[in-house]
């Protein structure tokens, strides 16, 4: 009898399938890009650590409170800025919580991280995944001209979505050049209106569209003229539709100009506008673009790029060199270029010159000017060295070799790297966030804490927390009133007359009021102010008007006494009662010349011993 040997049955095996994004990032091109993203996002979460609420910022909110989500609204010019997309989201993250930090950092935190997803994706729709893809990826995530503008909420409302635009129209232009449907020219034609809806530099999207789409995407063997033509006798109907929505734009924005009456649009100065596009395009662009500026001067805002002579130098030197190695290399490379100066120069230097460029030519160091710029230079640059997918002929002559190129590129990437995060972290000192922080905090604790018949005149916010060049837009009354309780809201735009009147001090504190300007006393030996006529006249009194006017009188009086004072048209009743200051603030909004104060009962026991007009502001302060 023999044995036979029993077959087991094979251990089962557990088999886990991946979806296909997460099973492609298993490849060395795409867990590169992966590394690069979540690397420059933890850096720009360093930024946001740093950053507050800065100057317009306080502005958006103030305006949120004081109007509904209308029409009208949104399309308010605001400093030289006709953006109803980024207005209404003001507007909404204002109304959800004011003065949040967390949920506005948040919201451009998302919005950054959609950006380089999208990024990537138009790199890999243009050129394929491909391992050289990697470099103009870094290039746009890591550059510190984009960090100004992504740390000041001001400016990244227009700075983001304008670079998500651009990413989102120029993704959708490239599958429309390929022949994947109509729809993907007529998305191209949306993200560009989205893109005037959130920045005035969204109307040149559609001329880059214009210019990249004949210069590499179609008919690119022949001449780039020739390319232009035949793409308007093809598509005219759809490059139609671009520039009416162009005229549109154009039209609704020189119609509402006049709700920002000074600002904006201007005639510059030859010689500052010189110095501005100087500045801009001979120093602040190309030390940025190979991972400068590293020095930064400090301001309100952040900081204004300050590369030094050396730095600008080894930029230029770079930028030629990449220039002459590419158009020897690689056929149409010229054109890349030139789209680039395009467009810095027509959709950066031009509209920044007329908007600015009639009083200080220091704006062409602001960075936040050139950061939607940083897309393009990516974007050509890629061009300018790399055959677009489905490209034959791309080059004149052969690359080198993978591994000189590795040796070359490899060094170039580090330097460009240490140097992008350098020049963030020294941006990163010049952030000031922690006294508007401050000073919010204070503020909102005191009108937490103040009862809801508290009087709170209207004051302007420090100068180094608001520039005084914002006018009546400064006042505590517009800035500070989301912070309060309704009612309390309310009557600091309509202050009454008050023997107990508050301002908020330079630290956000609720003191005790006091009046700068006109002031006016009993004179020597003289119990009371003289009074003729049953009033006292003071001809020297000048009123300024508009909210941030008040005027006080120091009186005597046994029982309750009425009086009226009249300032040009106006006439403010007051009720004297005995109190223990004998003081009393009443708001004037009247411009004029000369104050009186009448006697309503000239037999009345009242004593006037003092009288101001002028400027509210805390006592032991001088006015902001």
């Amino acid at each position: 009898m023999k044995a036979t040997e029993t077959e087991r049955p094979e251990s089962p095996t557990l088999r886990i399938a991946l979806p296909g994004w997460l099973a492609a990032l298993r490849g060395p091109v795409l867990l590169g890009a992966l590394l690069i993203i979540v690397a420059s996002l933890c850096l720009r979460v360093l930024v946001l650590s740093d950053s507050y609420f800065v100057e317009d910022d306080l502005l958006f909110v103030g305006n949120a409170y004081e109007n509904d989500l209308t029409l009208d609204f949104v399309t308010r010019v605001h400093k030289g800025h006709f953006m109803p997309g980024a207005i209404a989201l003001t507007w909404v993250l204002s109304r959800i919580a004011p003065y949040d930090w967390l949920l506005v950092a948040g919201v451009t935190f998302v919005a950054q991280a959609l950006l380089s997803v999208l990024a990537l994706r138009l790199l890999r729709t243009l050129f394929g995944t491909r391992p050289a893809i990697l470099a103009p990826l870094a290039l746009l995530l890591f550059s510190p001209l984009t960090i100004p503008a992504f740390g000041w909420w001001a400016a990244a409302i227009n700075a983001i979505p304008l670079q998500l635009v651009l990413v989102l129209a120029l993704t959708d232009q490239v599958r429309f050049t390929r022949g994947e449907g109509d729809r993907y020219g007529r998305r191209a034609l949306a993200w560009c209106v989205a893109g005037m809806a959130f920045s005035t530099k969204g109307v040149f999207v559609t001329f880059l569209l214009f210019a990249l789409t004949t210069a590499f995407l179609r008919d690119r063997k022949a001449g780039w003229a020739r390319s232009m033509l035949g793409e308007v006798r093809r598509h005219w109907r759809l490059w139609s539709v671009h520039v009416m929505a162009l005229a549109a734009y154009t039209i609704a924005y020189l119609a509402r100009m006049d709700t920002a009456p000074g600002e904006g649009a201007s005639l510059p100065r030859s010689d500052v506008a010189v110095d501005l596009v100087s500045l801009m395009l001979g120093r602040t662009f190309p030390s940025g673009a190979v991972g400068g500026p590293l020095a930064w001067v400090p301001t309100p805002a952040g900081g204004l790029a300050s590369p030094s002579t050396a730095v600008v130098a080894v930029a230029w030197t770079v930028l030629v060199a990449l220039l002459v190695v590419s158009v020897v290399h690689r056929r149409r490379a010229l054109r890349a270029w030139v789209v680039l100066g395009g467009y810095l120069l027509l959709a950066d230097a031009v509209p920044t010159v007329i908007a600015r460029g009639s009083y200080t030519s220091l704006v062409g160091m602001e960075s936040r000017y050139v950061a939607d710029a940083v897309v393009v230079f990516a974007i050509c640059l890629g061009l300018a060295l790399l055959p677009v997918r489905g490209e034959s002929g791309a080059y004149r002559r052969p690359p080198p070799a993978r591994s000189r190129l590795l040796l070359l590129a490899g060094p170039v990437a580090v330097a460009y790297l240490v140097l992008s995060v350098i020049s963030i972290g020294t941006y990163r000192e010049t952030l000031t966030g922690d006294r508007v922080r401050a000073y919010l905090d204070t503020a909102a604790a005191q009108l937490a804490a103040a009862p809801d018949d508290v009087v709170i005149y209207p004051t302007p916010l420090p100068a180094d927390i608001v520039l005084p060049v914002n006018g009546d837009r400064r006042l505590s009354s517009h800035l500070l009133a989301p912070l309060a309780r309704p009612a309390v809201r309310v009557r600091m735009a309509h202050p009454e007359p008050s023997e107990n009147a508050r301002v908020f001090d330079r630290d956000g504190r609720l003191a005790r009021m006091s009046v700068f300007g006109f002031f006016a006393a009993r004179g020597e030996g003289e119990r009371c102010i003289p009074v003729v006529n049953g009033a006292a006249v003071f001809p020297d009194a000048v009123s300024f008007g508009g909210q941030a006017t008040a005027g006080a009188l120091a009186y005597t009086a046994d029982r309750p006494v009425s009086v009226s004072v009249e300032v040009g048209d106006e006439r403010i009743v007051l009720s004297l009662r005995k109190t223990s200051m004998g003081l009393i603030h009443f708001p004037v909004t009247a411009l004029s010349r000369g104050m009186r104060v009448v006697m309503d009962d000239p037999t009345a026991p009242v004593c006037l011993t003092g009288v101001a007009l002028g400027a509210p502001h805390a006592e032991g302060e001088q006015p902001s």
